[in-house]
């Protein structure tokens, strides 16, 4: 083997080692996902459903005005909507909240708050009181 093929092959070797390592090592953090994820804010128009894995639709495609067009996940929720809705979903709020054209508002589950991630040290403070009140249908085991 040229001394030139053994350093090529141990630079793959230590990529492939390292990308081997991150996929193993890193720590399941959901708790900044989650937190993120409750203070985002839309207010905007359903314009498409999408299948981000074939066959599968789960995401819809939210028009917003003056900003750039955005992608959620609405899982099971993806049947309760339709293109055209109007949706809100409030900064700090884990719901979000689908105005139909002459229809009630829908309050739907956007984030889902596991108890392990509800009692992290890191979970705001803020919104523990929310969470034993007005969240308590987002709190799950």
């Amino acid at each position: 083997m040229k001394k030139i093929d053994l350093i090529y092959f141990s630079l793959a070797l230590l990529a492939a080692g390292f990308i081997l390592f991150l996929l193993i090592y890193s720590p399941k953090n959901e708790n900044k996902f989650i937190i993120a994820d409750i203070r985002v804010d839309i207010v905007g128009e359903i314009k498409k459903k999408v299948a981000v894995r074939e066959g599968l639709l789960t995401h819809a495609k939210i028009s917003r005005q003056n900003k750039f067009d955005t992608l959620i996940f609405l899982g099971e929720n993806i049947d309760s909507v339709n293109i055209g809705d109007n949706i809100i979903k409030h900064k700090n709020s884990p719901f979000l909240y689908i105005l139909k054209k002459g229809d009630k508002i829908k309050k739907l589950k956007y984030v889902l708050i596991p108890k392990s991630i509800f009692n992290d040290e890191n979970f705001p403070k803020e919104w523990k009181d929310s969470c034993k009140t007005v969240w308590k249908d987002v709190i799950i085991d």
